[in-house]
């Protein structure tokens, strides 16, 4: 374990090389920053990342020759502009997969992670960003930790040790904020309609968005209820503090809120740093769909971009763009299913672009992907109700799925399902 500059620690690396990185509030703009300073000296890098906050200059064209980005999840405007012009590189796979793949499909010449200070015991934690950092460091040939005293303490399988470690910076930074905006009336009513589903004592998953935090909200005169989790959000906290959440009849992992990352504001990570009652795990263990099967009454919430009408879910492609990816959604989907009392709910609104277009069409286009199969969908909902859709006939999940569509297409979906027969 050796102390370096950053400027020291990126010359180190060598021409060809197969970069991973963490993500999301751990992103560690510190290093590729650097590495744009020094793009001159560096040719043929492979860098791997998903969710990128901070600035994303290494994305730019005139970076082309220096590093090649990978992804499995297309956050932001340059992202998605350099996945379209196949200056970054999209690899469809499930997150509950993604850590197998660490030293193998995807190779790990280096880790670069950020990680708190060590405890009593020695041991860094990486903070919020557990998911594929922690299976990257275990498989990576040289390990690149910059030490933030800024980062929140959390515990799980989510520690690194002095000797991983080849070298280390110590940097100074608060991790990155996301602050949820308001949900708006639309999202507001579909998360009533959600909430019905989930009693006293489920075990919840939600996603990042306006329906599930209005989901969130509206959960504080429940009991009981548990957490299980790709992503941890402040909305969780507002649950824990109203008493909501003791996780006492999740049936697995009892009294612990379970996560693979988290993301919120300061006061969010104020409450994670030396929590116990929180653990993240990597994404295969959090995404394992017999882990979250385990878990009584799991009930999931997932957002979809378009839904047809035989039940084939598109949740990451817009105009024949990636906008997103298809993440943990059918981890949830099918663990959810399989758990006992448990649902996957996926969630829209009916209409996009000002309500011209319906979001529910009679069948997924050429410009759309199919993240979610129909032999695994659930229920859809929309503002205009729910409808459960395991065990349906095609006739019946198109009658189905017309019955919450927008009224003023439902004439129009019902004429094209007829013609499609």
């Amino acid at each position: 374990m050796r102390k370096v500059t950053i400027e020291e620690a990126v010359r180190e690396i060598e021409d060809g090389a197969s970069i991973v990185m963490g993500q999301a509030a751990v992103t560690a703009d510190l290093f590729t920053d650097e590495l744009v300073r020094q793009k001159e000296s560096h040719r043929g890098l492979k860098l791997f990342h998903l969710i990128h906050l901070g600035r994303q200059d290494h994305l730019a064209p005139d970076m082309a020759d220096c590093v090649e980005v990978r992804t499995m999840f297309v956050y932001g405007r340059e992202m998605v502009q350099a996945v379209a012009e196949r200056r970054a590189q999209y690899i469809p796979c499930h997150f509950s997969d993604l850590p197998g793949f660490m030293g193998d499909t995807i190779p790990v010449d280096w880790a670069v992670v950020q990680v708190t200070p060590p405890d009593h015991m020695g041991r860094y934690s990486l903070s919020v960003g557990c998911d594929y950092a922690q299976p990257a460091v275990r498989k990576a040939k040289r390990i690149l930790a910059i030490v933030n005293d800024q980062l929140p303490f959390v515990h799980g399988d989510n520690f690194v040790t002095r000797d991983q470690i080849d070298l280390f910076v110590e940097h100074s930074q608060p991790p990155f904020c996301v602050r949820p905006k308001a949900p708006t009336e639309l999202e507001e009513a579909i998360a009533d309609i959600c909430t019905k589903y989930i009693p006293d004592g489920a075990t919840l998953q939600a996603g990042i968005g306006g329906i599930p935090d209005a989901v969130l909200a509206r959960l504080t005169g429940r009991r009981d209820l548990g957490i299980h989790t790709e992503l941890l959000t402040p909305g969780v906290q507002k649950l824990y503090e109203a008493g909501a959440i003791t996780g006492a009849k999740k049936g697995h992992r009892t009294g612990k809120i379970i996560a693979t990352m988290a993301l919120g504001d300061r006061a969010f990570y104020d409450w994670l740093d030396h929590n116990e009652e929180v653990e993240l795990y990597p994404a295969d263990v959090v995404n394992d769909f017999d882990e979250i099967a385990a878990n009584d009454r799991m009930i999931s919430i997932n957002s979809a971009v378009e839904v047809d009408l035989r039940g084939q879910v598109n949740a990451e492609m817009i105009d024949g763009r990636m906008y997103s990816g298809s993440g943990g959604q059918v981890d949830f989907v099918r663990g959810a299913s399989r758990s006992r009392g448990g649902h996957s709910i996926l969630a829209l609104p009916s209409t996009a672009k000002g309500g011209t277009v319906s979001r529910i069409v009679p069948r997924l286009g050429s410009s759309s992907i199919v993240t979610t199969l129909r032999n695994d969908v659930d229920i859809i909902a929309t503002e205009y109700g729910a409808v459960e859709l395991r065990g349906l006939t095609e006739r019946d999940r198109a009658k189905a799925l017309i019955s919450i569509a927008h009224p003023k297409f439902r004439e129009e979906l019902e004429a094209q399902w007829a013609a499609i027969l």
